[in-house]
């Protein structure tokens, strides 16, 4: 008798339960749809964009009130914005999703920096507190030559680069922290000039080769502030 019973799995009235069952399980779990992942995707970037703003302008609006009140001087200060908001931009990037836009979100941060450069630079609006923090001797004009230069590079970086090559994280730091550390240290400490630019020292040189070496090294480092990607054995993103 019990050779001739036929397999439980292959009984009709079992398989139309089995079939309910799955019906019925894949219906109540949540099914996540593209759009419904780009939406989260969008308001992710949309966020970070927002909070990334917001810290840049208080950075600024931080030195600012620093060299206003006479704490930093204005050389100083306008170093210490060179240095902190490259920096901070590119250590922000992990924040955005992994969306193919999110790199144009991103360059929206130093896109409305260039627009306040633009017009503060043009005198089309007074902002005496900015003009103070990261000029030199206080002109409008300048504005529109390094601090504009230097927000392009930043717009650029984002991309070009982005986080498919370290090559713009690197050249964030050297012009970020390799070339204002080197101006910092080597006005103040810089003893042994260059023979064709009396204004330079080998002591800056020193230091902007040791800033971008060690950036370098946290780039190459899984663990590290500036890494944005996984590299392979050879150093070369996976995703590159």
């Amino acid at each position: 008798m019990l050779a001739r019973m036929t397999p439980l799995s292959l009984t009709p009235t079992f398989s139309l339960l089995l079939h309910r069952h799955r019906r019925l399980v894949h219906s109540s779990s949540p099914s996540f749809t593209p759009v419904a992942a780009a939406g989260g995707a969008l308001l992710q970037d949309a966020g970070a964009t927002a909070a990334v703003l917001a810290g840049a302008y208080c950075l600024v609006l931080a030195f600012e009130t620093l060299t206003e009140r006479e704490v930093i001087k204005q050389n100083l200060s306008r170093k210490l914005v060179h240095i902190s908001s490259g920096l901070l931009f590119a250590i922000s990037w992990p924040i955005f999703s992994t969306s193919k836009e999110a790199r144009y979100f991103a360059s929206l941060v130093p896109l409305v920096n260039c627009l306040r450069l633009v017009i503060y630079g043009l005198s089309l609006a007074p902002d005496d507190g900015l003009i103070k923090s990261v000029t030199r001797e206080g002109n409008p004009e300048e504005l529109l030559r390094g601090p504009l230069y230097y927000v392009l590079i930043l717009i650029f970086c984002s991309l070009v680069f982005w986080r498919e090559s370290p090559v713009g994280v690197i050249t964030l730091a050297m012009m970020c922290a390799g070339d204002g550390v080197a101006d910092i240290m080597g006005r103040r400490f810089g003893s042994v000039k260059l023979p064709y630019n009396q204004q330079k020292s080998w002591d800056a040189v020193l230091l902007l080769s040791f800033g971008i070496f060690s950036v370098g090294l946290d780039v190459s480092n899984s663990k590290g502030c500036f890494c944005c990607f996984t590299l392979d054995s050879s150093g070369v993103p996976s995703n590159y």
